[in-house]
């Protein structure tokens, strides 16, 4: 064991003797601690609702879209799914086709949107347009399209009218209403004729790869077509998530920054109450360079501890509520029946990272004021 460490290993131990400095020295640790644990347990709930959010998106949302680089329409949308399902092999793949409409029921109309798909059989509404237009299922509603065809009486609006079959939530992050059809009855209403827009993919076993991968088969196969995966179709909420887990961090780790101000008054009254030994310490042959590293190993020793504990507690209390679910949240409101807690390894790691790092850093300026003090000042008055 190195002399630096042995003697901040002694101070600590020490410490209990002199009992205004162990005092201090403990407020210290549990400041860590308790910014540790603050930090652990907030981030281990920032965390569960996220993956709670990204889990929902991977179930219900697209995971890659294919569509044309410039214009509306792929030119052929059979040669492109051909080639799709030939380089990536068992993929979901859909032929879709959008746009906005009037949707009328005998109560309201509003605009919608309007998603033709060639997995849906019959007419699906969302929930947040089924409240719109007072209709469930069973109800008839009629979709009005903008575009025009020519009859006896004049150009009129192509409009369909149909029953709605079913009512769902409304995909993630959706705003405003939406409504399903199959597709050549989407393709009749926007485009009159059998046209594809783009073609939307899922893959259950790599969702965030999927992008990647298209993007790689239409490469190798020399097709010109933009491609979307999940992290470019959701990049708005994605991109809140994670300024959200930012700002919490910085807002609940400024505990750490309060608790490092407390240990470096600690440390500075270490120093002052060993000047004594410090000084025949310097006389018999240590260095300034010695003394620092000393201090700076005093303080990260505190550190290290209350960080260790403040750990450790907030990851056996986030572990507990969450296979407890001591945290319940309405039904219907919340995506999830309980407040999830989910700890990332990473991120602790990064939070005593951080709290290692504070403490070194509070221990620094005592350290250096140890370094440059003189053997005779610390020998004046004894």
């Amino acid at each position: 064991m190195s002399a630096e460490l042995h003697l901040a290993r002694r101070y600590l131990v020490g410490l209990r003797r002199r009992t205004h400095v162990a005092t201090v020295t403990l407020i210290s640790m549990v400041g860590l601690c308790l910014g540790v644990f603050a930090l652990v347990v907030t981030l281990a709930l920032l965390e569960g609702f996220q993956s709670s959010i990204r889990s929902e998106i991977v179930a219900r949302a697209t995971h890659a879209r294919v569509s044309p680089s410039r214009g509306r329409r792929l030119e052929d949308p059979a040669k492109l799914a051909s080639v799709l399902q030939e380089k990536l092999g068992q993929v979901e793949m859909v032929q879709v086709v959008r746009g906005t409409c009037l949707v009328s029921s005998p109560s309201d109309a509003v605009p919608a949107s309007v998603v033709g798909r060639s997995d849906v059989l019959e007419v699906v509404v969302d929930r947040i347009l089924a409240a719109r237009l007072g209709v469930g299922v069973g109800d008839e509603v009629q979709v009005i399209s903008p575009r025009q065809r020519l009859t006896p009486m004049g150009p009129l609006p192509v409009r369909v009218r149909t029953e709605v079959a079913d009512v769902r939530a409304p995909e993630p992050g959706a705003e405003g209403g939406a409504v399903r059809l199959p597709l050549e009855l989407a393709q009749r209403l926007l485009w009159g004729g059998e046209v594809v827009e783009a073609i939307e993919l899922r893959d259950s076993e790599r969702p965030w790869r999927l992008g990647a991968r298209v993007r790689d088969a239409l490469d190798d196969a020399g097709v010109a077509a933009r491609v979307q995966g999940l992290d470019e179709l959701h990049r708005p909420l994605l991109l809140a998530l994670a300024l959200e887990r930012v700002m919490i961090f910085v807002a609940v780790g400024l505990m750490l920054v309060v608790a490092a101000l407390n240990l470096l008054c600690n440390v500075a009254m270490v120093a002052a109450e060993k000047r004594t030994d410090l000084a025949v310490l310097s006389g018999i042959g240590m260095t300034p360079r010695s003394l620092r590293r000393l201090f700076l190993l005093l303080g990260t020793g505190i550190g290290l501890v209350g960080s260790t504990m403040g750990a450790v507690l907030g990851i056996a209390i986030a572990l507990l509520l969450d296979r407890t679910q001591a945290l319940p949240l309405p039904r219907g409101v919340f995506i999830v029946s309980s407040v999830p807690f989910r700890v990332d390894p990473a991120m602790v790691g990064l939070v005593m990272a951080v709290a290692l790092t504070l403490a070194t850093a509070a221990s620094w300026l005592p350290s250096r004021m140890v370094a440059r003090r003189e053997p005779a000042e610390g020998l004046r008055y004894e």
